[in-house]
């Protein structure tokens, strides 16, 4: 039986502005890692470390316009277009008389195989291995009509983790404590490769272990795949001339929606009431506010600006990357790890937001010119092909043929 195509795939039949935002997506990740996560800031930084800092309110300016703009926003972007894909994969099963659950669960094992590999040989924060608990759920959920389906999304995304930030802090619980930070800080910044290997490993089991962070994490991504699969449902993104006026209407509220959110998350107290539920409620809200509004307001900008202007000759820069997303997913990481890691450079807690916030994008516009060049020559990205290869259980053509295009 011929197995359907994989999530990412190098055909006409490709949406091209799909692809950018994707690749729009995958920018906005490196940043949110660049910033926070790889260098430690500000978790894994000392005090004294902070104030050895040369530009700290630059350092401090940068991380919250990241947790405003980027932040959050990058996995809701990459969620969204992964359950569009599903659809796709989907749809051409369909055409094809192909049996989609069987295949679409290999490449969730696979995709769940390369997630395990990534977080415990690399690092800990890898999201694949949620895509998979995630996409399982999808597949039982493709049959639904897409008004249940979004109502869905719009429950997982929004609803549940406003309540599940209220309720926290009223249920008792002490999660146990695999490592502190100073022992991970001193791990990761090891130039011992296993050492770096055993302060990821119980890093991550702090995160995974804790129900409060890994369940609402994992719901929340499970809304923006519903939130995707509704809109290939709907077909938005392959009828923009139509929907043109939706997607200017959405791009009005989800700004002013951001604007809203934005407001409570910085200026509304956290203690707006003497009812510690109401206020959390009005906060936990406006966070989910910024959230939800801010990605709307990147899916449909992106969309109207690549359809209905003249940038989208600048936004095609981001297509070749879009394609390649699972391996320059992965090249994030490595060179993260080497950046930042002990086994590299060691620059962890020693250089804030305003040297890695440049440094990411340099690395991103690296990232597209390799993209680009790849994709000259080959069909698909090396990560993408041994997914494909592995889904098909046998060799697949990787060599572009002379009358292919770079991208379509």
């Amino acid at each position: 039986m011929k197995p359907a195509a994989p999530v990412i795939q190098n055909t006409k039949s490709r949406v091209s502005s799909i692809d950018g935002l994707r690749g729009f997506a995958l920018l906005l990740v490196l940043i949110t890692h660049f910033v926070g996560p790889f260098p430690g800031y500000t978790l894994l930084f000392t005090e004294e470390q902070l104030a050895a800092l040369p530009m700290p309110d630059l350092d401090a300016l940068l991380d919250r316009l990241n947790q405003l703009l980027f932040n959050d926003k990058a996995r809701a972007l990459f969620s969204f277009l992964f359950g569009l894909s599903f659809y796709f994969q989907l749809n051409k099963a369909e055409r094809l008389g192909i049996s989609f659950k069987k295949n679409f669960t290999r490449r969730l094992i696979i995709l769940l195989v390369f997630g395990l590999l990534h977080a415990y040989l690399l690092w800990w924060g890898d999201i694949l291995r949620w895509y998979f608990v995630a996409g399982i759920v999808l597949l039982f959920s493709y049959h639904l009509s897409p008004r249940v389906i979004l109502l869905m999304g719009i429950l997982c995304m929004f609803a549940i983790p406003i309540a599940e930030n209220i309720a926290e802090p009223l249920m008792a619980r002490s999660p146990e404590r695999f490592i502190s930070l100073a022992a991970a800080r001193n791990g990761f910044l090891s130039d011992s490769y296993f050492e770096m290997l055993k302060a990821n490993l119980l890093w991550d089991l702090n995160m995974s272990l804790n129900p409060w962070y890994r369940i609402p994490h994992t719901i929340n991504i499970l809304g923006f795949f519903f939130l995707g699969l509704w809109a290939g449902k709907t077909s938005i993104f392959k009828k923009v001339d139509e929907y043109g006026k939706h997607f200017m209407l959405g791009l009005v509220i989800s700004f002013f929606v951001f604007l809203l959110g934005t407001y409570v998350y910085l200026y509304v107290p956290a203690d707006i009431t003497n009812h510690e539920v109401f206020s959390r409620l009005i906060r936990a809200t406006g966070g989910r506010l910024n959230d939800v509004g801010l990605f709307v307001f990147y899916v449909c900008g992106f969309a109207l600006l690549f359809h209905f202007t003249k940038v989208r000759y600048l936004l095609t820069a981001f297509i070749p990357i879009g394609q390649m997303t699972l391996t320059n997913y992965i090249m994030q990481s490595v060179a993260g790890i080497f950046l930042f890691h002990g086994i590299g450079l060691g620059l962890m807690t020693k250089v804030g937001p305003s040297v890695t916030m440049p440094v990411a994008l340099v690395f991103f516009a690296l990232q597209i010119g390799f993209s680009l060049l790849w994709l000259k020559y080959f069909t698909m990205g090396p990560l993408e092909w041994l997914w494909r290869a592995l889904v098909a259980g046998k060799f697949q053509p990787l060599l572009k043929k002379k009358t292919e295009p770079i991208y379509s």
